[in-house]
């Protein structure tokens, strides 16, 4: 924070200092350490606002909503690691069968429903968040800035798909029974990954209550939406 502005600043991995915080339940792989720049200097062009919005002269791609992008990340990691999730269990559900029964767990019912809604809810937040981006994307071709419905759109779809995947991939991870709760097992990883992914304040809970505000005409801050 500089002032009472949220600003960025682009520092050469040479002048950070990595600390070795990144300790977390799931999505280890991301390496989110926590970085310390101590007495460095930062040139004015290497330092950018992110909530006065791009200058009237960017480009369509620096003009997209970037609190929406950043919350896109998330979700777009979220729906790869759901769809994961489903084809893991579809393997598995060739293979195992419960013990004491001679069906196989893709021959059970239960089974062929579950996979089903949960294939359902993954295509529809899929479709969802694709519609969203290419709304926006085409509201960033023009020299008027993104309008506020299209941003809220973004953040919507954004914790949308990693809620919605963080349900499916519980679902499969349930529907693999004893087979899920191992180390070696893929789906172990994806449900940590999955649940990890919702904690982000981008896309928690919480999340929903600024575009929730706006839909329903309350006050509300816009400035990082």
């Amino acid at each position: 924070m500089l002032g009472d502005q949220l600003k960025v600043a682009a520092i050469g991995k040479a002048d950070l200092t990595v600390l070795d915080t990144w300790n977390t339940n799931g999505l280890r792989g991301t390496g989110s350490h926590d970085c310390v720049a101590k007495d460095v200097f930062v040139p004015d062009h290497r330092v950018f606002s992110v909530v006065e919005g791009p200058p009237p002269d960017a480009t369509a791609l620096h003009r997209f909503p970037l609190f929406g992008y950043f919350a896109l990340s998330i979700a777009a990691a979220a729906l790869g690691n759901a769809r994961g999730a489903i084809d893991d269990l579809l393997d598995l559900a060739t293979r195992k069968k419960s013990l004491g029964s001679t069906r196989t767990l893709a021959e059970r019912s239960q089974t062929q429903a579950t996979v089903a809604a949960s294939e359902a809810a993954l295509r529809a937040a899929r479709v969802l968040m694709y519609q969203s981006i290419e709304d926006a994307w085409q509201a960033a071709q023009l020299q008027e800035p993104v309008p506020e419905s299209l941003r809220v759109g973004l953040r919507l779809a954004a914790t949308h798909v990693v809620r919605t995947a963080a349900e499916v991939t519980t679902a499969m991870y349930e529907l693999g029974g004893g087979a899920s709760i191992y180390k070696s097992s893929p789906l172990e990883r994806r449900f940590r990954d999955a649940h990890t992914a919702t904690a982000h304040f981008q896309v928690n809970q919480a999340s929903y209550e600024l575009p929730g505000k706006l839909l329903l005409g309350q006050p509300a801050r816009v400035e990082q939406l």
